[in-house]
């Protein structure tokens, strides 16, 4: 994608990207039918943004993450042409959870939604704000209520009742602007998405269908870094013949591959079904996001180091940058241990196979 580059460098969010994809009909294509729209579909592109790097990221929070909960639960005429503006590719829109107090801890939210006259008035502060800067609204996990989960909702601000407190300086994803946020604003009663108090079940549907994106988009980092690597191995030569032909090498890639071919194959089975009835749902795709990202972040550690010396180099090789980026999928869309947590309330103990097997011991 000719946009990364300048985009890197320039730390800022391309809104072209999105409104060539929005050209191609790619987008709608992925919404349509239905409010859970083609998942399969959206594995496809989530794997083939990874080459995109960080702008392949901010991509996917807005045709994912923010197209979910509109598609869904954006059923005031606002919303409604606010979710023409994503497909189309002319708006974009971030998700704001974490708060500068915490962020895995949603019973901690303090931006409060409080009613006024025919709207709300929504105050508060928003961290960790992936496009804060490039975004033209934002939805807003707020708390309408006095405490509990039962008392958030989620509410579209407008850029104009955004005030950036500072932009954060990252690791990685330089392309994909990231601030702490405030907001002091009144917006309509129709900007709430879904009703008051079921902002929770809003989130958890959005962020759901971001962590199946998050697991493809790891598969397409996996799948470039291997084939990086193993163009190297066969372009480089050492002791008189090609990289590739030491065994040791090979075989290390080989692995890695391997791996891969299991991955990929669980992520896109689960897609093609994702958030029907029967098919993966949102501990699936907890345990597919936390599996991809670790396996991704390995992935490319491994293959940087195939690149010697020039694998650590900024100006010869991507492997750098994309070490750098690899590692916001382990918090970004929920931490690995809010995942695990996620995969164990639904373990189910098998009484029947260990009274048989094991015996009560006495």
């Amino acid at each position: 994608m000719p946009l990364v580059p300048a985009a890197e460098e320039a730390g800022e969010f391309p809104r072209a990207a999105l409104a060539a994809l929005g050209r191609t009909g790619l987008v709608r294509e992925r919404w349509t039918p239905g409010p859970g729209g083609d998942p399969g579909r959206a594995a496809i592109l989530a794997e083939e943004l990874a080459r995109a790097g960080g702008v392949g990221i901010g991509v996917g929070i807005v045709v994912e993450t923010v197209a979910a909960a509109l598609t869904r639960y954006g059923r005031s005429d606002l919303l409604a042409g606010t979710l023409e503006g994503v497909l189309s590719g002319d708006l974009v829109g971030c998700f704001g959870a974490s708060e500068p107090t915490g962020g895995s801890d949603l019973n901690g939210i303090a931006t409060t939604a409080v009613r006024d006259g025919t709207g709300w008035r929504v105050r508060g502060e928003k961290k960790f704000l992936s496009l804060g800067r490039a975004a033209d609204f934002a939805l807003l996990l707020c708390r309408t209520g006095d405490s509990g989960l039962a008392a958030l909702s989620l509410v579209q601000v407008p850029a104009e009742g955004l005030r950036e407190v500072r932009r954060l300086t990252k690791l990685g994803t330089a392309s994909l602007d990231t601030t702490w946020t405030a907001v002091d604003t009144w917006v309509p009663g129709e900007a709430m998405v879904g009703r008051p108090g079921l902002g929770l079940t809003v989130a958890t549907w959005a962020l759901s269908h971001e962590r199946m994106a998050v697991a493809a988009h790891a598969v397409g980092v996996c799948e470039l870094a291997i084939g990086l690597a193993c163009a190297h191995l066969h372009r480089r030569e050492q002791f008189g013949r090609p990289l590739i032909e030491h065994q040791a090498l090979r075989l290390r890639l080989a692995r890695l591959q391997a791996e891969l071919v299991v991955l990929r194959s669980g992520v896109h089975g689960a897609a093609a079904t994702a958030f029907q009835p029967g098919g993966a749902g949102a501990r699936e795709a907890a345990a597919l996001k936390v599996t991809a990202v670790r396996f991704a972040e390995k992935t490319v550690t491994e293959c940087m180091h195939l690149f010697g010396g020039a694998g650590y180099l900024e100006d010869e090789t991507p492997m750098a940058r994309m070490w750098r980026d690899v590692r916001i999928g382990r918090v970004g869309g929920g931490t690995d241990e809010m995942m695990w947590e996620m995969v164990a309330s639904g373990l189910v103990p098998d009484f029947a196979a260990y009274d048989a097997t094991v015996g009560t011991g006495e």
